[in-house]
């Protein structure tokens, strides 16, 4: 670096003590290079050399034969939408009947997916400045990489990490090396600044921090001012350099006092660079600075020099942010208006792309600039689907400059709906309301609209009520064509379904079809999609199958260009699938789906998909990838401010989690519960009724596998006024109804849950809930001392599972098949049965099941009727347990015993496994009964 030698190092700063992360950087590239894929994360305060260990890593990717793509987001550009890929794909010029452009996740997954050789890097720098847009693609890219191996690496500073990337980055596990930068230690900054005295080194140190941008500052002062600096630090902790604050201002003053100390005109080069940004040329820079080509050519070479600014292809850069920050800091809020003023004027005549110029615009807008507020519409309209929230800004500054001519200004009225649209894909669903309602009040031409996407954010909402009552107005109104009027009536349909009303659901789809002609394929598959789904609600699976190949026909009819727009409608197509047990078309319609967002970018439409593919996930025994994708559907509904569909990926999380971290993590996510249902149910419920029953059904599943088995029998007691008729969740209930009430010894009850669930199985034809009444009964046999008909049922149960292709189910049974035999004396099958129960939780990543099995090994032979007491735990194992039910926390054993608290957590889950227990709770009942049952006689 050119700064590094004008101060005499003789080493490169950021790069000194590194040998380890290079070490780290030739692994990710050689992972590359052996055709897989890499993320690389690298996080350290500002000024430590993140920016130098990027481009360390690119030399390297180059060199290895990789496409290598950088980007950067930057401080002052966060409204810019896909602000890091700018530089990399500049969007192509829009020209007049060239047809719908690419979006930006297009077009980058293609440029990714073209890279010749061995595989692509893409290196972004500061993401903790990235616009929402861009950590949406990235985050994106993380989770589903293209085909060809890539290397993707990020940095950011550790004070404000991106979390949705940090936690993306942290799933792939052994695919991700992480780098976290520490300041230099003295032997560092001793190799770092040799030839200097090492009373002058000492100080450096100490007013630094060991953070190399601040040694190579601090190098220039005397040392009068280094003593000064040097006792700041040692008496407040490290701030954010950003902030100017503690001893940091004193070296950002330091940066400062580099431009001050120059001549005018290179000061004020490096203020235009500073406001206008990175995408700054030499040509701009003399346009807004108002002087002459060479004494801007000569600044800017002088400020090269000075190792403040970089020049590349004509493109101007600060060498670090904090150095661009020093310079921004110097100019005030008039300047910089009118920087971004002539800015944007400029990057017109220009045809530079919508977002850049709509950025600058938005900085120097004025009331009643015409110029201003068009460009902000255009841009506004051009991402409110890619990057609603920009959008959604860029259009309400639009309406802010506007003058407002009456309720009769129809061009107003058309931004204002825009604005609402943008405003609902981004998250504001509650702003978007108001602003519809406002468009519905006043009338006109986009009455219609406003009403049509309020339905929409009311279903989002949760507020199903308010959406079928501005359905039913617009119905009764009249005046529609044909088409229009289907398209309402679908409408009603789908939030019917929600509201679990199916017979009016029903009315709805079958009307819209009578409206529609075959033309209209992807209405007619909607409609036939929601009769379907609403035919099963309404307890006929016979005609819903029939429905549903009818829907699956016109579903595979539709081109992916007309289903874009109702995407969504693959959601309930797969829920009415896998529950009827068409799993493989559910895949392959879920499939179809994502690959429509992906090239779609951000959609409302995401968390509900992501649901469903979440079951799918735990239906085929996918148990990591479960949780993983439900807990995408719950990102996803934060992001379009869904509480109702964070709700429902809450819903599916719970059964996979159960197996895998165990029933107690699962209950600790899901919050309070709630007796009954209405508008307003408890905080994380879901508000739509079908899938607040779902929730429930899930959530008595976590308390009966915790030993809750009181707890379970509640949350299944539904009011009479919300009966249910759809036979998957009725037999779900049953069954789990049969387990818990064999668990508190009310047999005779167990027996009639599970042989009504049976009846209602076969009934239906469902053949994976015949399985689940079979593991019922099989359980409740169990637990009567029937081993011999607990085992018959069990293996029944695990080849029906077989046959529908559940593995983790059929693992379940060949469990309870396994303590079955044990019971009935016959040790060898017992054990082939958990042989088979072991490979099956170990395929589907359950490791709190495999735990349970582990202690049931242990135990050995059990009564069926009740297991072992505390005769099978050793005497660690019983002065933990004691310990345990006298209320002391982990933590709290652990100090009394000097063990870890890791080691008590182990114990104790292998005393819950032995004593077959769930919880703390549980575990003191079981110790208790034991020690009665084993008080000796008075």
């Amino acid at each position: 670096m050119a700064a590094s030698r004008a101060m005499g190092f003789g080493h490169d700063p950021a790069l000194v003590g590194r040998a380890t992360e290079l070490a780290l950087l030739d692994k990710a590239v050689a992972t590359v290079r052996d055709g897989r894929s890499v993320a690389v994360e690298v996080c350290g305060e500002a000024g430590l050399g993140k920016t130098r260990i990027l481009a360390e890593l690119e030399r390297r990717a180059a060199g290895a034969g990789l496409l290598v793509c950088s980007g950067r987001a930057t401080q002052y550009e966060q409204g810019v939408p896909f602000g890091m890929y700018a530089e990399m794909l500049e969007p192509p010029t829009i020209t007049p009947g060239a047809g719908k452009q690419p979006s930006m996740p297009t077009m980058v997954r293609r440029m990714l997916a073209a890279a010749p050789g061995p595989g692509v890097a893409l290196l972004l720098d500061d993401v903790h400045w990235a616009d929402s847009a861009s950590l949406e693609l990235t985050e994106h890219l993380i989770r589903k990489p293209p085909q060809l191996p890539m290397l993707l690496a990020v940095a950011f500073r550790s004070a404000c990490p991106p979390a949705r990337l940090v936690n993306a980055i942290a799933r792939l596990g052994a695919a991700a090396v992480l780098i976290d930068l520490l300041p230099l230690d003295a032997a560092g900054v001793d190799a770092l600044l040799t030839g200097v005295p090492r009373r002058r080194r000492e100080l450096i140190l100490r007013a630094s921090l060991g953070n190399p941008l601040y040694i190579q500052a601090l190098a220039r002062l005397p040392d009068r001012t280094l003593d000064g600096l040097a006792t700041l630090a040692r008496r407040h902790s490290p701030v954010d350099a950003d902030w100017l604050a503690g001893s940091r201002r004193s070296i950002l003053a330091g940066l400062a006092a580099e431009i001050t100390a120059q001549e005018q005109p290179v000061q004020r080069v490096a203020h235009v660079a500073a406001v206008v940004g990175d995408h700054t040329t030499i040509d701009l820079v003399g346009h807004v600075a108002g002087l002459p080509m060479p004494v801007v050519t000569g600044a800017v070479d002088h400020l090269g020099r000075l190792g403040l600014l970089d020049a590349d292809g004509g493109r101007l850069r600060f060498r670090h942010p904090l150095m661009r920050a020093a310079a921004y800091a110097l100019t005030g809020p008039a300047w910089r208006f009118e920087a971004h003023t002539r800015t944007a004027g400029y990057l017109r005549t220009q045809r530079a792309s919508r977002q850049v110029v709509a950025h600058h615009t938005e900085q120097s807008a004025r009331y009643g600039d015409e110029t201003a507020a068009t460009t902000l519409v255009d841009a506004g309209m051009a991402f409110a689907h890619e990057a609603p929230a920009q959008a959604a800004r860029w259009l309400g500054t639009a309406l802010r400059i506007m003058p407002d001519t009456g309720p009769q200004d129809d061009r107003r009225a058309e931004v204002a709906m825009w604005y609402a649209r943008a405003l609902g894909r981004s998250g504001e669903l509650a702003r978007s309301r108001e602003v519809l309602q406002q468009l519905c009040r006043a009338g006109g031409p986009v009455r219609v609209q406003a009403e049509t996407f309020s339905v929409a954010v009311a279903r989002q909402l949760g507020d199903f009520a308010e959406a079928a009552a501005t359905l039913g107005a617009r119905l009764a109104r009249g005046g529609l064509d044909p088409v229009e009027e289907a398209k309402l009536h679908v409408e009603l349909a789908a939030v019917d379904a929600f509201r679990e009303e199916p017979a009016t659901a029903v009315h709805h789809a079958e009307r819209a079809l009578e409206l529609l002609d075959e033309r209209r394929s992807v209405l007619v598959a909607a409609a036939r999609t929601l009769r379907a789904l609403a035919t099963l609600y309404l307890g006929c699976a016979g005609s819903a199958r029939e429905h549903l190949g009818t829907a699956v026909v016109a579903v595979d009819a539709t081109s992916d260009a007309d289903l874009r727009a109702y995407v969504e409608i693959v959601s309930p197509l797969a829920l009415a699938e896998i529950q009827l047990g068409h799993l493989a078309d559910a895949a392959r319609h879920l499939a179809r789906a994502r690959r429509i967002l992906d090239a779609l970018g951000p959609s409302s439409a995401s968390p509900y998909l992501l649901v469903m593919e979440s079951l799918m996930h735990t239906r085929g025994g996918r148990l990591a990838r479960a949780v993983a994708v439900a807990e995408e559907a719950s990102a996803a509904a934060d992001r379009v401010g869904s509480a109702e569909m964070r709700a429902m990926a809450a819903a599916v999380r719970l059964r996979p989690l159960v197996w895998t971290a165990g029933p107690a993590a699962a209950l600790a996510t899901a919050g309070p519960t709630a007796a009954g249902h209405g508008e307003v149910a408890a905080a994380g419920q879901p508000r739509s009724r079908a899938w607040w029953r779902i929730h429930r059904v899930e959530l008595a599943l976590a308390h009966a596998a915790a030993g809750d088995w009181a707890g379970s029998r509640d949350l299944l007691a539904d009011p009479v006024a919300l009966l249910s008729a759809h036979p998957p969740v009725l037999v779900a209930r049953d069954v789990i109804a049969a387990i818990a009430a064999a668990g508190m010894g009310d047999l005779a009850a167990a027996k009639d849950a599970g042989d009504r669930a049976e009846r209602l199985a076969r009934a239906a034809g469902l053949s994976y809930e015949v399985a689940l009444a079979r593991f019922a009964q099989a359980f409740t046999a169990y637990r009567m001392g029937g081993p011999d008909r607990a085992t018959a049922l069990a293996e029944g149960a695990a080849a029906g599972f077989a046959a529908a292709g559940t593995p983790m189910e059929e693992a379940l049974s060949r469990h309870l098949a396994g303590a079955g035999y044990l019971a009935a004396g016959q040790p060898r099958r017992g054990g082939e049965a958990f042989d088979r129960a072991e490979a099956g939780y170990r395929a589907c990543g359950a490791a709190w099941a495999s735990s349970v099995l582990a202690g049931h090994r242990a135990a050995g032979p059990i009564r069926s009727g009740r297991p072992a007491g505390d005769a099978v735990l050793t005497a660690r194992e019983h002065e933990i347990a004691s310990l345990a039910t006298t209320g002391l926390s982990n933590k709290d054993i652990a100090a009394r015993l000097y063990l870890s608290p890791r080691t008590i957590e182990s114990h104790l889950n292998r005393v819950f496994a032995k004593l077959q227990v769930h919880s703390r709770t549980a575990m003191a009942r079981r110790l208790t009964d034991h020690a009665r049952d084993h008080r000796p006689p008075a």
